[in-house]
């Protein structure tokens, strides 16, 4: 999977749809940090909005984050069916 070097993380999440993945580089550990809370905003209006569901895998020691995107019928889905939690994962390569 290609790492991309995010400016504009707005911007990355809105680019995500349901069945993408993407990975992001960050700078230093503050900036991969703050991504979690920004997420979970953008989850509960943005991606609402959208009909998209943004799951992250962060990689701390790589300073990288893989975002994955599921419907929000996924979501809810995973959210009621214990067999279904980490389905949106097989989105992301094994060699992440």
């Amino acid at each position: 999977m290609k790492v991309e070097k995010i400016v504009n993380r707005r911007a990355w999440f809105r680019s995500i749809r349901p069945g993408d993945a993407s990975k992001g580089q960050f700078k230093d550990y503050k900036a991969l940090k703050s991504i979690s809370v920004q997420l979970s905003d953008y989850n509960a209006y943005d991606g609402k909005r959208n009909g998209v569901f943004v799951h992250a895998k962060y990689d701390r020691d790589k300073l990288t984050v893989i975002l994955a995107g599921v419907t929000l019928e996924q979501r809810e889905k995973e959210l009621t069916d214990p067999e279904y939690k980490d389905e949106w994962r097989k989105l992301i390569d094994k060699d992440a």
